[in-house]
């Protein structure tokens, strides 16, 4: 009796079982990489970002710090009848839902207004000077006139009493002095043409025409001449 030998096969050895084996390791794969996710991203941990407006930095970043967030200044601007430090934009919006430890950014009212170059405007015209100052965001603009040989030249330039040098940096919308010069040409501009002096000194009903002006020159004595 002859004895036949057995090859024993082994699962190494079997295609159908590798292929049950690598999904089985693929399906663990995904599995433990959504739950890994699902840790990290802390889902469904979000937080309700509350509305900022109006408070004090300091106060806004004590609120957030209690929810697990911070607060981070992106910006400030002056403004002259505003609650310095207070709080007047912010990202994410109130209402809008972000992870523990995200920054809010916040836009608050600055404590010291922004500093501004003046520039040169001496020898520029008044007219010109204003609408230069006016359009840098100064408004509250005051005119010396002073006797000079030029008429509506600027100058100087003051603020605070002192002369500004150019280029010199001040707070924006500050009061500023044009002294501007006038020559003495304009004072026939205030001559008052509702009386016209005669001859004799005496005042008169304003001219009608060279007709009274004539009528005048007839009343005067011959013997001036």
């Amino acid at each position: 009796m002859s004895k036949k030998k057995i090859n024993k096969k082994f699962p190494g050895n079997n295609i159908f079982l590798n292929l049950i084996a690598i999904a089985v390791v693929g399906v663990l794969l995904v599995v433990s990489t959504l739950y890994f996710l699902n840790i990290y991203t802390r889902h469904g941990q979000n937080i309700i970002v509350p509305d900022l407006n109006g408070l004090q930095a300091d106060e806004a970043e004590q609120m957030l710090r209690s929810k697990g967030l911070s607060a981070l200044v992106i910006d400030s601007i002056f403004k002259l009848d505003a609650v310095p430090g207070a709080v007047i934009d912010q990202t994410p919006r109130a209402g809008n839902k972000v992870k523990e430890g995200r920054s809010i950014y916040i836009t608050i009212y600055s404590y010291n207004p922004q500093q501004i170059s003046i520039p040169e405007l001496v020898d520029y015209s008044s007219r010109q000077a204003i609408s230069l100052l006016n359009s840098i965001g100064f408004t509250d603009i005051i005119i010396e006139e002073i006797p000079a040989e030029y008429n509506g030249l600027v100058m100087s330039v003051e603020y605070k009493g002192r002369k500004l040098l150019a280029d010199e940096l001040i707070p924006a919308g500050s009061t500023i002095k044009l002294i501007v010069g006038k020559s003495g040409y304009d004072e026939f501009d205030e001559f008052n043409d509702d009386y016209i002096l005669s001859p004799e000194g005496r005042q008169t009903a304003p001219a009608q025409g060279n007709q009274n002006i004539k009528e005048e020159k007839s009343g005067m004595d011959d013997s001036f001449f």
